[in-house]
């Protein structure tokens, strides 16, 4: 049956649900940012609880009983060709590569060194050459002044007229002369200062990627050298094997030492519960890119909505106006937002128990908010302007 509109309420329609997503969208946005804190104190103390636990079996293997002790052997095996692969990698590629990076990084040093001596001399020499210059036309100066002003008296002017007319022409060139070599000198100067600055700047970038790359080498070989160890291999394959595991342990296991157990089942409780996090935060990122991309949707199409009241109006006295009838569909799609509203309100709550905003959230992402639902009401809409445009055909 559906609800017929008018273009201006279509447009209001669209708008009014763009703002109740957007109230959805800030909810589950409070939600995300809780589920973050409490992933990173989760987090924490499970690497922490792994750690420790890992240290414990380890060292007593004879008390974590068959069970546990056989499924931590049954990975070693698996941990060593890993390592094997890893001490191969080192010799053959990582510290190969982060050795040429560092020698080219030392060359490259050595070359912009090498450069800026070539250079210094070549500047140097045209510097002195300028300076000379400058020496000799400034004594060239001195002496036309001094024999202008010999020739200047007060009844010689007019006598030698012609030799001071000459000889001012002889200062002009010369002061000339002198403001070509100034210039020729500033240029210089300005070039050197342009590569000193330039080869200071790259030389402390070489200095930097020299000293990464040299740490890096340093680490590198460290566990090439540990590695290279067979005892180091096998308790590095013993204890990977265990951390891997302790790590995946979702149900408590039976062990002898009591001790060993009741940390045993802690670590069970904050593997579940990390996994919770992790998975209620996909649903989070997963809710508020669908949300995000609704509701961009809607106004892309309200867009198109307010062009079209814009040519009716425009041309009203030859285009009837138009009625648009919303479909079922698209009426239900849009119902739903104050209910999802109400189920992610309490964000307190839902941030201390994952399981129960995945229970609520997955039934919705898989049905309500599905890509076919969301599709469908697209399109629905879609057809309905449409049918009701191609009256002005």
């Amino acid at each position: 049956m559906g609800k017929s509109v008018s273009l201006a309420e279509l447009s209001q329609f669209l708008t009014s649900n763009v703002d109740q997503i957007g109230q959805v969208h800030q909810e589950v946005e409070e939600i995300q940012v809780g589920f973050n804190s409490a992933y990173v104190e989760w987090k924490a103390q499970h690497d922490a609880t792994l750690e420790q636990l890992v240290e414990t079996v380890t060292t007593q293997l004879e008390e974590i009983g068959p069970d546990l002790r056989a499924r931590i052997e049954e990975g070693i095996a698996g941990e060593q060709t890993l390592i094997d692969q890893r001490r191969q990698e080192l010799e053959e590629k990582h510290i190969p590569e982060t050795q040429a990076e560092a020698d080219q990084a030392l060359a490259d040093g050595q070359e912009i060194s090498d450069r800026v001596r070539q250079e210094n001399p070549r500047l140097d020499q045209r510097e002195e050459e300028l300076k000379a210059r400058r020496i000799g036309l400034e004594e060239e100066l001195a002496q036309l002044n001094q024999q202008i002003r010999t020739l200047s008296g007060c009844l010689r002017v007019v006598v030698n007229f012609r030799k001071i007319n000459k000889l001012d022409r002889q200062r002009h060139q010369v002061f000339g002369q002198l403001k070509v070599i100034h210039r020729d000198l500033r240029q210089v100067r300005e070039e050197w200062q342009e590569i000193h600055k330039e080869t200071q700047a790259q030389q402390q970038t070489l200095q930097v990627q020299w000293q990464q790359s040299t740490l890096e080498l340093a680490q590198l070989q460290g566990e090439l050298d540990y590695v290279s160890d067979e005892a180091n291999r096998a308790s590095l394959a013993l204890r990977r094997a265990a951390r891997r595991v302790l790590d995946g342990l979702k149900e408590p296991i039976a062990v002898p030492a009591d001790d060993i157990e009741d940390k045993l089942s802690d670590m069970t409780g904050l593997n579940v519960q990390t996994d919770d996090y992790q998975e209620g935060l996909g649903s989070v990122a997963g809710l508020l890119a669908l949300l995000d991309g609704i509701r961009d949707g809607l106004q892309r199409f309200d867009e198109s909505v307010e062009s079209i009241i814009a040519q009716q109006r425009m041309h009203s006295a030859h285009l009837p106006k138009l009625d648009v009838t919303i479909p079922d569909n698209v009426l239900a799609f849009h119902g739903q937002w104050e209910k999802l509203a109400q189920m992610v309100r309490d964000d307190g709550h839902l941030c201390a128990h994952p399981v129960e905003f995945l229970d609520l959230i997955q039934p919705v992402l898989a049905q309500d908010l599905s890509e076919t639902e969301i599709n469908t009401m697209f399109e629905s809409l879609g057809q309905a302007l449409k049918h009701a445009t191609d009256r002005w055909g």
